[in-house]
């Protein structure tokens, strides 16, 4: 949660320095800026999902068009559409052209030339900041509700779902999805009461699927024995697919711990803050494991004992 806030801090933070930035480096600057972007796991993921949108849109015609017509216009069809070609003018053409000053003389009234250059980041760069830190939140809603998931789970309901696991454990993976299901749908997600069908097949969880962002969450029960590694590399790839047939560049993999040992899982993030997460072919699979054995107090638990997954462990089902 706190590291989408960051996020979204930094994002606002780089799109201030653009509209103070002198027009002699404003190509240095949107340099910068863009190669950060780039490597910013949350922020390219975003950008990959909607590389494909409006992606026919020529840039060199667009702006040779606005500096004809001395005005701004859009010719894209939808939010995400805008936010790609603004992407594609800022990684590719004002770093190393002057594309940016064609736009700028087109839009602008201003006879000042740095005046000009904060009136094109105001018009036309600042609905891509806008786009990515609305959905850089939206991720971190979800991830909130999950952490949410966790501790209720840890803190409150472990013996009374155990108990309910154990009466029939052939399907005690069914228990943890209705909880999710129901726990989602009360913090406000609409949340299916079957399991919809994409074209890899049936999903756990598949939320909000009445509108443009569907949440895709599979859920996994591991234990070490019944439920092992490959289980979980299952789930893994089950969520690539899901999302891939949803248009989804996020997908979420809730894994019920009833090994009784700490998981130590594979993270691509150099930061490592919670939750971890891989990326699989374009799609970015957090890994939301939940405590969900009930155990002695903590200070009768003994020495520690983690159960170490590997990246490869859950990527390769055979490894």
């Amino acid at each position: 949660m706190r590291y989408q806030q960051d996020l979204q801090v930094m994002l606002r933070e780089r799109l201030r320095r653009l509209m103070t930035t002198e027009w002699e480096t404003y190509a240095h600057e949107v340099g910068l800026i863009t190669d950060w972007m780039s490597r910013q796991p949350s922020i390219r993921a975003l950008l990959d999902e909607i590389a494909t949108q409006d992606a026919e849109i020529s840039v060199n015609e667009w702006v040779m068009q606005i500096h004809n017509q001395q005005g701004l216009f859009w010719p894209t069809t939808s939010e995400a559409g805008r936010a790609n070609l603004i992407w594609r003018v800022l990684r590719d053409k004002v770093p190393a052209t002057d594309q940016a000053w064609h736009l700028a003389q087109g839009i602008s009234g201003q006879s000042n030339v740095n005046a000009m250059m904060r009136e094109f980041t105001e018009r036309v760069v600042t609905p891509l900041f806008d786009f990515l830190g609305e959905r850089i939140g939206d991720e971190s809603s979800v991830l909130y509700l999950l952490e949410r998931f966790v501790r209720r789970v840890e803190w409150f309901d472990r013996g009374l779902l155990y108990d309910r696991y154990s009466e029939d454990t052939q399907k005690g993976e069914q228990v943890y999805d209705k909880y999710l299901r129901r726990f989602l749908f009360d913090q406000g997600l609409n949340m299916p009461f079957s399991q919809p069908r994409s074209a890899s097949g049936l999903s756990d969880v598949l939320g909000e699927l009445d509108t443009d962002d569907p949440l895709v969450c599979e859920v996994k029960l591991f234990d070490a024995d019944n439920h092992g590694k490959r289980e979980l590399a299952t789930g893994v790839n089950q969520v690539v697919s899901y999302a891939h047939d949803y248009g989804k560049a996020v997908g979420y993999l809730a894994i019920i711990n009833l090994s009784g040992r700490p998981l130590e899982l594979p993270h691509d993030a150099e930061s490592k803050v919670w939750p971890p997460f891989i990326e699989v072919g374009g799609i970015r699979v957090y890994l939301i494991a939940v405590r969900a054995l009930p155990t002695a107090t903590a200070s009768k638990l003994g020495k520690a004992n983690p159960v170490t997954v590997t990246r490869d462990e859950l990527v390769d089902p055979d490894a």
